[in-house]
């Protein structure tokens, strides 16, 4: 996808968010208010006191605290001491600016109410006349809103391409149809970005009923490709509404059966949409200036993704216009999707997990809230989460092999692994035999079989998977270390594992894999020693890796660095069946029967 102008100009607005390394530098970058700075991480926080999270009184304690929390990317406790600072006195424009952005991208009125303050006391910052100019849409002044956003500045910013759109609803708002849609006609499309704006352009176009939209919708489908999956349910959704409202239901149907065929993100919900339902909305300009800032969000995080640094900066404008967005249309469900989105990818969990708060069962896009919960609760190590939302995916779309391959993984990592047979089983039934889903969901299932102790079943399907997809090497390196473990098929294991660590020589685990099987099954400790050093490297925290090192270092007469690795491996919390064997490894030493009788050097 292109780089846009805007893009571009966005990129150039935050480009003094790079870390700054060193605790001074930090301070520094608090109290000068360098725009959107971002903490270093190396950085360790002072532990500050849960009952001292409440805004300091004083000026000094509110630099502090803002310091704090802009370190840690608390959004929230950031931006309630940086606006206190502004309160007790802070003047700098930069440092106003600062506190503006933190507390635009915090959730509720009160922020919103927090970040209208702070943009008042600024001039000639344009992330200052988008708040204030939301605000006043927030308000219905729609004279003021466009008198904000028709204000020309040099050098052009980004309100310089978004000003047409905004100017065009502001005017349909007070009566003005013919002319909204003539500024949209003239706003420039020769790029993706312009795109949006024809988006905006035919949506008008359908509500006026010009006879442009037929045009306009037709431009859209034909670039339709270029889009990222919002932008293409929003043109979906809008063209279907359109074309019903036109007397073709057939073609609206079509185009919403489209939407789940061409975008797997969609398939759970293509066919709880409605044509006539979509087309019966009413068009109220806020939702309509809502929808215009969720597509931007989703159209700048798709040219964010291809490149190869993603910024932070731009994250978080993005996440400060979501917010804005939300403000106009509170209980717009896409616009929660791709906020609750932009949160996880920055590991802000929580918010994540509350950006979807207050969407309906009743909801068409319901089922990919629910999705998201359950990708969210995984994240957070919340198992039981992430089993209720998947389950009512799956209530809502039974059919969906790929969610019941999640569903059946996430049971089994619960414990539940006779649940997570028949799921797997389930979604098995709905996928052809030749499917490339057809492997990973018989993976999936030997791995519940082995956890039942139905190792015929285990390997049964294996072998099935192997045959569908033999140069895959994770299924490879699962089957022959089970072969491994449970003591079968030697010669067929170390060929597994050989073949898996060919393909995937990267891949410390994989590489664990193979040195294990040559040490257990063949004793060969010349060729184990040398891979299982290089896995433990690529993997620190592997507590299994570990434990397989010290044995291979235990037998070349070095305890003293095997039992180092083990008690380490103990601090990375093993699972239990680990911990076991490093636990007894750790009082009697390992047991190997290929080198059982095979004399150990003298410790050193």
């Amino acid at each position: 996808m292109m780089q846009t102008k805007l893009f571009a100009m966005l990129r150039s607005t935050y480009a003094d968010m790079t870390p700054r390394p060193g605790l001074r530098n930090a301070l520094a970058a608090i109290v000068l208010g360098l725009p959107m700075c971002v903490m270093p991480r190396a950085v360790a926080a002072p532990v500050v006191p849960e009952a001292a999270r409440n805004v300091n009184s004083t000026l000094d304690g509110d630099l502090l605290a803002g310091i704090v929390f802009t370190q840690r990317h608390d959004v929230h406790y950031a931006g309630g001491a940086l606006y206190a600072a502004v309160q007790d006195g802070m003047t700098d424009p930069v440092f106003i600016s600062t506190a503006l952005h933190f507390v635009a991208m915090d959730a509720g009125d009160n922020a919103a109410e927090r970040a209208v303050d702070l943009a008042s006391k600024l001039q000639d910052d344009n992330l200052a006349r988008l708040v204030l100019g939301n605000q006043a849409i927030y308000r219905d002044d729609w004279s003021k809103a466009l008198g904000i956003f028709q204000t020309d500045r040099t050098p052009p910013s980004f309100l310089t391409f978004l000003a047409p759109v905004l100017q065009a609803w502001c005017l349909f708002a007070q009566g003005k149809g013919d002319e909204a849609l003539a500024i949209l006609h003239k706003a420039p499309h020769q790029d993706i970005m312009g795109s949006l704006a024809t988006l905006q352009e035919a949506r008008l176009a359908a509500i006026l009923n010009d006879q442009s939209a037929r045009g306009l919708f037709d431009h859209l489908d034909q670039s339709a490709a270029a889009f990222p999956p919002i932008i293409r349910y929003m043109m979906a959704t809008d063209e279907a509404a359109w074309r019903v409202r036109m007397g073709d239901r057939a073609a609206a149907t079509q185009t919403l059966r489209n939407l789940g065929q061409t975008l797997p993100a969609f398939q759970l919900v293509a066919a709880r949409l409605s044509p006539e339902i979509l087309s019966r909305k009413p068009v109220h300009v806020k939702t309509e200036i809502a929808a215009y800032y969720t597509g931007l969000a989703a159209l700048l995080a798709a040219i964010d993704d291809n490149h190869a640094a993603h910024d932070l900066g731009m994250r978080q404008f993005r996440v400060i216009v979501l917010r804005q967005a939300l403000r106009l249309a509170p209980d717009m469900t896409i616009t929660k999707l791709v906020l609750a989105e932009e949160l996880r990818d920055g590991k802000q969990l929580t918010a994540a997990q509350a950006a979807l708060d207050g969407i309906d069962a009743s909801d068409p896009l319901a089922p990919i809230a629910d999705h998201t919960r359950a990708s969210i609760a995984l994240q957070r190590n919340d198992l039981p989460a992430a089993l209720a939302a998947l389950r009512r995916v799956v209530v809502a779309d039974p059919a969906n092999a790929d969610v019941l391959d999640e569903l059946g993984t996430v049971e089994d990592q619960s414990g539940l692994a006779r649940e997570a047979v028949k799921s797997f089983t389930q979604a098995l039934g709905h996928v052809s035999v030749m499917q490339a889903t057809t492997w990973p969901i018989l993976l999936g299932r030997a791995i519940a079989y082995d956890h039942l102790g139905e190792r015929n079943l285990a390997q049964a399907d294996l072998d099935r998977a192997i045959a569908l997809a033999p140069k895959e090497p994770q299924l490879l390196n699962y089957a022959g270390y089970a072969d491994v473990e449970h003591g079968e098929r030697p010669a067929q294991a170390i060929e597994l594992l050989s073949k898996a660590a060919a393909l995937a020589p990267n891949d410390p685990e994989i590489r664990d894999s193979y040195a294990w099987a040559l040490l257990k099954q063949n004793g060969d400790l010349d060729r184990a020693l040398p891979l299982l050093v290089s896995a433990a490297g690529g993997a620190p925290g592997d507590a299994e890796i570990a434990y397989h090192l010290g044995v291979a270092y235990w037998y070349r007469g070095r305890q003293i660095e095997a039992r180092d690795q083990w008690n380490q491996a103990l601090a990375d919390k093993p699972e239990a069946a680990t911990r076991a064997l490093i636990e007894k490894a750790l009082r009697e030493g390992p047991s190997l029967t290929r080198l059982r009788d095979r004399p150990i050097p003298a410790p050193r």
